[in-house]
């Protein structure tokens, strides 16, 4: 058994008469052949006030039914036959528990297009076809002459259309959604909702022949103002207007005249256009706007923890370096016979220790430059540096870094000595080391890398690292420069972390320069650099490099 808190009485009975007073108001305005109002918005009142405010069962029942008994009483007052004032709210109980039911399952209206699409599935279509049906048979059989097919087109629209219009503002009004505006939201849905009711006013109150078409663009105006509550606000305030110049002989009423079609049919077209044009445009802009929030909070979320892994990268490479240099050092003393004589093989395993430890102190600072790039603390210092010069030294250095694979690092004889670029001395030693060593890791056996270097058309200096490997498909081609990026060689006994490409781009970027790679004469790869012409070039090595 239920049992009602009399303490929750006072609302209830309050609604009862606020749908007693509404109900008679919507047959006096637009009551058509006695029987169905062109839009009938208790029902969707009640069902909005069972599905937000009452807090059981017991509450649920008692809205429903001395809402149902309101109706009764508007229907006599308004002096239907007894039968009828009956008759009528038996089903619009069954709509509104129907509707209820369906909404609890549904969730709130304009919350995004599935809910809109399930609110209008369900309290909007399925509940007021079913109990139109049960109006249209009883007038069937209980009134000679009748038309059942009219009273169950008008009472679907007229109570589907409540729902649609009333519901949707009730039931979205004060959610915690919609409670969220600052200052600066609250002007814009005010100043919105103004704009909309002073077009809408003067389309309807004002013309002779009102354009109802440019009702469309008003309210879609309001929908922008304020996510939902904004479309759905705009859509009541049109509904007021609309009914208030059809009560004054303007507006729809002048429309239906010159039509000369029904001024209620009229009417609930106009509304049912309007409904299912801007509420569906609400429910996508308010997705969207939570859709936005919730990308905002990941991406901070996800600033915050690339902040943190930034630091753990060059924290931890730190770290490594320090004793990194160490071992090596020693290792580069027993190897040269400082600290004792040695044989072949010894010198031998001393070579690798050296050779294993670059790779790491590589490694490390690779990871270093990469998380000093992505907190933007990375820096360079421009100046004029002669390519030939350039190339040489990292020939040099690459020989050593490469001495395990016995590669072959070819620098020809170019006319380029004089040359000269803008570019960070050591960031350009970086770029191009990084690049002789790959050649040297993912060449030919055994690998042969050529390092060349020309000027181009476009006023830039082009360096080229070529190897005689298998090369790379085109279609991979595309994430060669992503960092951790291998292409399957995670596996492989070759060492590396797929920053350098990465990296090397980067600091290019940082230059002024650009990379990229393209087939290699040699048969592999061919991954080139381009960097500024240096300003003050001389004319007749300028002449020569072209």
């Amino acid at each position: 058994m239920y049992a009602l808190k009399p303490s929750r009485l006072g609302p209830i009975v309050a609604l009862a008469f606020l749908v007693m007073a509404m109900a008679w108001g919507a047959m006096a305005l637009s009551r058509q052949g006695g029987v169905v109002a062109a839009v009938w918005p208790m029902d969707a009142l009640v069902v909005a006030f069972c599905v937000r405010w009452v807090r059981d069962g017991s509450e649920r029942v008692a809205a429903i039914g001395l809402s149902g008994l309101a109706m009764v009483a508007a229907n006599l007052l308004w002096g239907s036959p007894f039968w009828l004032a009956l008759v009528l709210p038996v089903f619009n109980v069954v709509n509104i528990s129907l509707a209820a039911w369906l909404l609890r399952r549904s969730g709130p209206p304009v919350e995004s297009p599935k809910a809109f699409a399930a609110f209008v599935a369900g309290p909007v279509l399925a509940a007021p076809l079913l109990t139109a049906a049960g109006a249209a048979a009883v007038f069937a059989f209980a009134v000679p002459g009748s038309n059942p097919v009219n009273i169950f087109l008008r009472w679907t629209f007229a109570t589907g259309l409540g729902m649609a219009i009333v519901g949707s503002f009730a039931l979205t009004v004060g959610r915690a959604g919609a409670k969220r505006m600052d200052r600066n939201a609250w002007l814009r849905f005010v100043g919105g909702q103004t704009v909309v009711l002073a077009g809408v006013c003067a389309i309807l109150l004002l013309t002779s022949r009102p354009p109802l078409f440019m009702l469309g663009p008003f309210l879609v105006l309001g929908a922008m103002s304020h996510r939902e509550l904004g479309g759905i606000t705009a859509i009541v305030l049109t509904t007021a207007a609309a009914v208030v110049a059809t009560m004054l002989g303007v507006g729809p009423a002048t429309v239906a005249g010159i039509a000369s079609v029904n001024t209620t049919v009229l009417m609930q077209v106009l509304l049912a256009s309007m409904v299912f044009t801007v509420l569906p445009v609400s429910a996508l802009l308010q997705r969207l706007e939570v859709a936005a929030a919730e990308l905002d909070e990941r991406r901070v979320k996800a600033e915050a923890l690339n902040a943190v892994k930034t630091r753990l990268l060059a924290y931890v490479s730190h770290e490594i370096r320090s004793p990194l240099s160490g071992v090596t050092t020693l290792a580069a003393l027993m190897r040269d016979g400082q600290l004792g004589e040695l044989n072949a093989e010894q010198r031998e395993v001393l070579d690798q220790i050296s050779a294993t430890g670059a790779e790491v102190d590589a490694l490390a600072r690779d990871l270093t430059d990469s998380a000093a790039i992505q907190s933007g603390k990375a820096s360079v210092h421009l100046e004029e540096v002669e390519v030939g010069q350039a190339i040489g030294l990292a020939v040099s250095l690459a020989r050593f870094r490469t001495a395990q694979h016995a590669a072959v690092l070819e620098a020809p004889d170019q006319p380029v000595h004089a040359l000269k670029v803008v570019a960070d001395p050591l960031r350009l030693r970086q770029i191009l080391v990084n690049l002789l060593v790959n050649g040297a890791k993912y060449g030919g056996r055994p690998p042969v890398v050529r390092i060349t270097a020309r000027r181009t058309e476009g006023g830039r200096v082009r360096f080229e690292v070529s190897d005689n490997g298998r090369g790379i498909a085109p279609d991979q081609r595309a994430v060669l420069f992503g960092a951790f990026e291998r292409l399957g060689q995670e596996n492989s006994a070759l060492e590396g972390a797929g920053l350098g490409l990465a990296l090397s781009r980067e600091m290019a970027s940082l230059q002024n320069g650009v990379m990229g790679v393209a087939d290699a004469e040699l048969g592999g790869m061919c991954f080139w650099l381009e960097l500024p012409l240096g300003k003050a070039q001389p004319e007749s090595a300028a002449a020569a490099a072209a």
